[in-house]
């Protein structure tokens, strides 16, 4: 009452104790929620790493799937390409054979014949080449007068045939009009057959 404050009674033991409980309940709650978070982290990067590791599982099944797909259509592109190839060198092993013999039979003919056949027509081949060319000429001038010639005839006979049918209308006149010209019949007759033989 007098101003003076009253001593503070020290803590019993039990609120000691029950200080204490407390301190370890708010640090045992810290750690609580402490681990919560972890195990939340633990458990979203476990997830990440499933998923991670099933995508991982998964393009290794695919690409282990492409990689013997790839590997079987390797193995038969060579198979076909091995076979293609040596299909080909056996024909070209035979027409080598064929052509080994022809030029076996070739060299055993020009042996025999000491080439002088082929050289004779390889001499002959531009002689023969020059006298075609002038038989060609030669026939082309002939084309040329035999038209010629074909229009000579042809101008000859229409100027014959002109000059008979002249003489065959001056007859005609002649014997239409014998009183006129003062001839007889006989005279007619021995001039007629003087025409007759001079148109012939």
């Amino acid at each position: 009452m007098n101003g003076v404050p009253e001593p503070v009674p020290a803590p019993t033991d039990w609120e000691v104790a029950l200080q204490q409980l407390r301190i370890t309940n708010e640090e045992l709650q810290r750690r609580r929620l402490d681990a919560e978070k972890d195990r939340e982290l633990f458990r979203e990067l476990y997830n990440k790493a499933s998923a991670h590791a099933s995508e991982v599982a998964k393009e290794n099944s695919e690409l282990l799937e492409r990689a013997q797909l790839a590997e079987g259509r390797l193995r038969d592109g060579l198979a076909m390409v091995r076979g293609t190839y040596e299909e080909r060198v056996r024909a070209l092993q035979g027409e080598v054979e064929q052509l080994t013999g022809l030029n076996a039979i070739l060299v055993a003919k020009d042996i025999k014949t000491n080439g002088d056949e082929i050289r004779r027509r390889a001499a002959e081949e531009e002689n023969l080449r020059v006298d075609n060319q002038k038989l060609r000429a030669e026939i082309a001038e002939l084309r040329l007068d035999y038209r010629r010639m074909e229009r000579l005839l042809e101008q000859l006979g229409e100027k014959e045939l002109e000059q008979l049918t002249e003489q065959e209308e001056e007859i005609k006149q002649k014997l239409e009009t014998p009183v006129a010209s003062g001839m007889a019949s006989t005279d007619m007759e021995t001039f007629v057959k003087t025409e007759t033989i001079v148109t012939r």
